[in-house]
């Protein structure tokens, strides 16, 4: 048997997940090599960096970890892909591949939009370095407004920014200033989590304004003025903040322009069940995706997602080398938690794949929720670092 080489661009929850399972399903008669511009996992625990309850140093591995397991791990930056030719270009060499998983996720674009920088006590909700400065200016605030903005569609972790204001709250209240302060949320979505359906976005809405947090939906960004602290937005409307929490825009990874792989949504079409792209063997998994579901809506940008899609391509890639007959396909399932402060949190689960639209529900807020995102943590990183 030839030997394979199965290249693994990101080294991402996805990127690692299909690196392991691939790994202990072909051994050492095939390569598997993960590359990455990072030397580092971070697991997507930000917001407990933003109460305090972790740092970044405990939440990230460093991603030579793989290379324990039979897994070439390779610190370069990727910059073309040719699947017709079936190479990568990295800033450092050209690497060629029998199977492509292509896991790099997507980019943040602040630069969209006019103003928005992370000075003028506006922070970005998705950058690790930025959130515990974030931290600080919502402790040392007394009295004014917070303002957590979404930027565009989509998004990755669609939770994010409704657990940054709920857990904002908190903060506030442990600190006893939160009656001075006003917290708002404003975001082009009709609803908290669209594409979960009505009942789970009404039943977070709830949740929000229950803790005295104002939504404003149907609101999209503009610009920013950062001098006068204030946001416009389409409708002519406009809101003054002392504290801004950004989710900014997220766009594919430019390196993927003249690939060939994008599709008109600007991400990458995939089969909803296998994830292969147009091309031979070549598969794409996780945020960096577009799938559409019965509902004419997008499949959501989240972790739980980049992990199942890891185990069914690792799956089938590793049947086929192996000559196995078994296939196995994603079923559209995912589940995440809501943290919302005081030690609790939710939990939504179902399917996205459901017809004619997606069957998810949420499991009331309790502590039992938040100790089993803790477990998962902990869990995930055990296992697969």
């Amino acid at each position: 048997m030839n030997e394979k080489t199965v290249l693994i661009l990101g080294g991402g929850s996805g990127g690692i997940v299909a690196a392991n399972n691939l790994q202990k399903k072909l051994g050492t008669k095939h390569k598997v090599v993960v590359v990455d511009k990072s030397d580092y996992f971070l697991f997507p625990s930000h917001l407990w960096v933003l109460t305090g309850e972790r740092t970044k140093e405990q939440i990230t591995r460093p991603l030579s970890l793989l290379e324990k397991k039979g897994i070439e791990f390779i610190k370069e930056n990727v910059i073309g892909i040719n699947p017709e030719k079936k190479t990568v270009q990295t800033d450092k060499q050209v690497l060629s591949f029998d199977y492509l998983i292509i896991g790099l996720g997507a980019e943040l674009s602040p630069n969209e939009i006019p103003g928005l920088s992370t000075q003028n006590n506006m922070y970005n909700l998705y950058d690790i370095d930025v959130i515990p400065k974030a931290r600080e200016a919502i402790l040392s605030l007394k009295s004014g407004s917070i303002v957590i903005l979404i930027a565009s569609l989509p998004f990755k972790c669609p939770a994010a920014p409704y657990e940054a204001a709920l857990l904002s709250d908190f903060i506030l209240k442990k600190s006893g200033v939160r009656e001075k302060i006003d917290i708002s949320i404003y975001t082009p979505e009709t609803l908290p989590m669209p594409t979960a359906g009505p009942i789970l976005g009404n039943a977070v809405k709830q949740i929000v304004e229950k803790r005295g947090i104002a939504f404003y939906h149907q609101h999209k960004v503009v610009k920013i003025d950062s001098e006068k602290h204030e946001i416009y937005f389409e409708n002519q409307k406009k809101a003054y903040f002392d504290l801004l929490l950004t989710v900014p825009p997220h766009r594919a990874p430019k390196i993927l322009e003249g690939s060939g792989l994008l599709g008109e949504t600007g991400w990458i079409p995939v089969d909803r069940d296998t994830l292969k792209t147009k091309y031979e063997n070549v598969y794409a998994i996780g945020d960096i995706t577009a799938i559409r579901l019965p509902n004419g809506m997008m499949l959501p940008k989240a972790g739980v997602f980049a992990e199942k899609h890891a185990q069914v391509v690792a799956q089938n890639i590793a049947a086929e080398i192996n000559d196995q007959k078994t296939r196995v396909s994603f079923n559209g399932e995912g589940a995440c938690f809501l943290e919302i402060g005081y030690g609790m949190a939710g939990y939504a689960k179902g399917n996205f794949y459901a017809e004619p639209a997606p069957e998810i529900h949420l499991k009331n807020p309790s502590m039992f929720w938040h100790f089993g995102k803790i477990l998962f943590e902990k869990y995930w990183l055990w296992r697969w670092l």
